[in-house]
């Protein structure tokens, strides 16, 4: 049910403001139909599961983790798709001054070797580019994924704890740096196209964004040097829906306001629209807040690293998303009700009858994870032979090794599939510390798939109760179907653990 404030700005807003909301209000950035049940996950020894990237302390270090899905753009262009969803995760563990050290995937194919074969090469051609070792990989074929394959990623990142950075402090007075690539129209949409069932796959390939793992190199030890000497108060990086999430989550996040100049950002495109510019997934870009003293500094390790940037605005003390393009205002919200879609209705109905567990084939060949450079970065502890989905990585700076275990239950038995895995590390010599998870299902729309998804989340919860960690971060990926075919739930996960002492 819409608010009256809500309902009085639905009926002033102009197309522009819409634009905005069609992207915020959307089920893949308003979690529309999962915030509820997500809330009640545990979290109790996770640090900063609020933030990009969710975590444990380890001693003066935290691990930070976060898997997300790249389902809907990998069924399109796959290849860039899955290139493009590394690009992302490892931009979420770098907002928070954390070093990307390892990534993994869990992914699912069925009867495609077209889509297959361009998202295991993309996955291969990002990481291996930006020098990120993948540790653990799975690979399960069921005939549900032959249209919408499940393309899951994690990336794991070390930071020292009394440095993270977090998207939730921004001051009023501080400027907004956008840097990396300039802003193009690839992407657009993105976070509506992800928000529905799959389509006009001709149209759908205007939402894919395009891969530059070169760019992204430069921007990693960019970013890192930035934070490192202390010269931005907060981050986020421009992920779903672009500079409009990134800068409504920080002021939002913080209780402030921000005001945009949009004819300010760098962008490669002279006939971009403002909405355009706004909604344009165009990777490998962060968004800085830092107070204006800073700014020199900040530039020249930017021009050092050849890394484009612009001031795209300010903080203000009002609690509003003011943007202005070319001196005139073009539209002016209340940052609260732009990232705060109203409830709807969910529907629990149906039964759990054909949602009891099953196996599915696992086609984790080394044809497949062979592409993957796994030792870069000389952490790495275990060949992928033994079990590719499994490996443990050195930390040096706390001279303790991590076990790192990505996993799925398909189809429901996801306290099994949990409890099995943390046997597995046990047995290994590791202790559980937490989990990030991706949990991928059809249209939320249709029962029985919200009851479906409640049991799993109830299942998380129980298998977290039990076996002490916490749930530090995830996703959660509807509207998986294509026409009359819809997948076989799959709940996705990374489990992290340290040694036993």
């Amino acid at each position: 049910m819409m608010s009256y404030v809500e309902q009085k700005l639905n009926r002033q807003l102009n197309d522009f403001e819409r634009s905005l909301f069609s992207a915020t209000y959307s089920e893949h950035c308003g979690y529309l139909h999962s915030k509820g049940l997500l809330s009640t996950l545990c979290r109790e020894g996770a640090v900063y599961y609020k933030e990009n990237a969710g975590g444990f302390k380890m001693g003066r270090h935290a691990i930070l983790f976060k898997m997300e899905s790249h389902n809907h753009p990998c069924a399109v262009e796959p290849f860039n798709g899955a290139a493009t969803g590394i690009g992302g995760i490892v931009r979420d563990v770098l907002a928070m001054n954390a070093e990307p050290i390892a990534l993994c995937n869990s992914l699912k194919f069925g009867d495609n070797e077209r889509i297959k074969k361009g998202v295991v090469e993309g996955i291969s051609f990002y990481g291996n580019c930006i020098g990120l070792p993948t540790v653990s990989t799975e690979v399960l074929y069921d005939k549900s994924y032959t249209y919408t394959p499940l393309v899951n990623v994690t990336a794991i990142g070390l930071a020292k704890y009394e440095d993270i950075v977090t998207s939730s402090c921004a001051r009023p007075g501080q400027k907004l740096l956008l840097a990396g690539s300039a802003t193009m129209k690839d992407g657009m949409g993105g976070a509506a196209f992800a928000s529905k069932s799959l389509g006009n796959q001709k149209e759908d390939k205007l939402s894919i964004q395009i891969a530059n793992p070169f760019m992204k190199k430069r921007l990693i030890e960019a970013t890192l040097e930035i934070f490192k000497k202390k010269l931005v108060r907060c981050a986020q990086d421009c992920g779903a829906a672009g500079i409009l999430s990134s800068t409504s989550e920080v002021a939002f996040k913080s209780g402030v306001g921000v005001k945009l100049e949009l004819d300010k950002v760098h962008t490669a495109d002279s006939f971009i629209t403002p909405s355009e510019i706004m909604l344009s997934e165009s990777q490998e870009r962060m968004l800085f807040v830092l107070d204006e003293k800073r700014i020199k500094s900040v530039k020249q390790i930017l021009d050092k690293y050849r890394i484009e940037y612009s001031i795209i605005g300010e903080v203000i003390r009002q609690k509003l998303y003011e943007v202005y393009y070319k001196g005139k205002p073009i539209g002016s919200i209340p940052s609260e009700i732009l990232v705060t879609p109203p409830e709807i209705k969910i529907d629990f109905s149906g039964n759990l009858k054909e949602f009891s567990g099953e196996k599915i084939k696992d086609i984790n060949c080394k044809e497949i994870f062979e592409q993957y450079d796994s030792t870069v970065g000389a952490r790495t502890m275990l060949e992928p032979y033994e079990n590719p989905s499994y490996n443990e990585l050195i930390i040096r700076e706390e001279n303790t090794p991590i076990c790192i275990y990505t996993f799925s239950a398909i189809n429901g038995g996801t306290y099994e599939t949990l409890k099995e895995s943390v046997n597995y590390i046990s047995r290994r010599g590791y202790t559980p510390k937490g989990i990030t998870n991706c949990l991928n299902f059809p249209n939320p729309e249709h029962a029985p798939v919200m009851l479906q998804f409640k049991k799993t989340i109830d299942d998380i919860n129980k298998a977290c109760r039990e076996f002490n960690f916490p749930v530090c971060s995830g996703n959660v990926s509807f509207y998986n179907e294509t026409g009359n075919y819809k997948i076989k739930p799959a709940a996705s996960f990374t489990l992290i653990g340290v040694r036993k002492t």
